[in-house]
């Protein structure tokens, strides 16, 4: 089965009168790119990324894939997606082969593992090898723009909708600012929902120690993204000085860069986002990694490509995903747990 056309298409998304945002960054304009690679045989693999910044980035990746990625992988044998990958990296090595390089690069990997799955006519996690069919849910619904009251509603309703657990954003203003946002949540969810905090890189190792703390004496399940990304040697601190969990990883590229920062113990969970990482293939080498180092890991995003790669993880614990549009909005949930896709390739169903 060779790989016969790659069409690319984007589309840009209307600015919101209200756009979501976090103690770092307001996530207006961006847009979303679909790729669908047609084999020979006539089989289509679909896959769309999303993209939260810039109006002009979501042509931007749809140029950097059609124009030098495409040419690289038509041709090639669709079965072989470890050396199409490693094709690519050399292929946008002079220019760097992270950053928006690897958002392109991810979703060529996902629908060439959409495309395999279609063609032996199972979900693709299953060519993986599994370790379980579903994964506990929780909800990310605490924006930092949320009034007190928005954010006590966001997350009665993520509760219930059948969330196990719940994110909210902190960093954003003073620690009192924070504690008050949490106790509120917890007033209203109960003592048994796990409740996570997100600070998006925005604090200093002094200043996250000292929340950190604080969050550590409300019983949260975990502090995430403390520090700018690259920030190894505070992470490591971190880990070894806080008892309440550390969540990293959602901007480190590549599993060498998973490598270093579980040599270095900069997490006690792991958060590897499936656009930076580096797609499917580059993920279960983290997830390989995480187990090896006896790290947990959770996703950073949902759809049925994130929760795919969790079924196959050994050491996987969490899906972050948002609110359920409607009962039957996917993915399924029961007893607080996001049930396998049920689809071939990434289809839900």
């Amino acid at each position: 089965m060779r790989v016969k056309e790659i069409r690319v298409s984007y589309e840009r998304r209307p600015h919101s009168a209200r756009p979501i945002r976090d103690a770092l960054q307001t996530l207006s304009g961006g847009g979303s790119v679909l790729v669908e690679v047609e084999a020979d045989d006539g089989l289509v693999g679909e896959a769309r990324t999303s993209f939260g910044r810039g109006d002009g980035a979501p042509r931007t990746l749809a140029v950097l894939i059609e124009e030098e990625l495409a040419p690289k992988v038509v041709g090639a044998d669709a079965e072989q997606i470890g050396a199409i990958i490693e094709a690519l990296k050399v292929e946008t090595e002079y220019h760097g082969s992270s950053g928006l390089t690897t958002f392109g690069i991810s979703v060529v990997d996902v629908v060439l593992w959409d495309l395999l799955g279609k063609a032996h006519g199972v979900p693709t996690y299953r060519l993986w090898g599994a370790y379980r069919d579903r994964v506990p849910a929780y909800a990310m619904v605490g924006w930092a723009n949320f009034s007190l009251d928005e954010l006590r509603q966001q997350c009665v309703a993520a509760v219930g909708d059948g969330f196990r657990g719940v994110k909210i954003k902190v960093g954003d203003g003073p620690l009192d600012q924070d504690v008050q946002r949490i106790e509120a949540v917890r007033a209203e969810v109960g003592p048994d929902i796990a409740i996570m905090v997100d600070a998006n890189q925005v604090l200093t190792v002094s200043e996250a120690l000292r929340r950190g703390e604080a969050y550590q004496a409300m019983g949260l399940t975990w502090f995430e993204e403390p520090l700018r990304a690259g920030d190894f040697a505070g992470y490591a601190e971190l880990t070894r000085r806080l008892t309440i969990p550390v969540a990293a990883g959602e901007n480190l590229y590549g599993a060498r860069e998973f490598r270093d920062f579980f040599e270095g113990r900069c997490c006690d969970i792991v958060q590897p986002d499936l656009r930076r990482a580096g797609g499917p293939t580059e993920i279960r080498a983290v997830g390989a990694l995480a187990a090896a180092f006896d790290i947990p890991y959770a996703s950073h995003g949902g759809g049925p490509a994130a929760l795919s790669l969790l079924l196959a993880a050994p050491t996987a614990i969490w899906l972050e995903t948002g609110l359920r549009s409607s009962p039957d909005a996917y993915p399924r949930l029961e007893d607080g747990c996001a049930l396998a896709p049920q689809g071939v390739g990434f289809a839900w169903e």
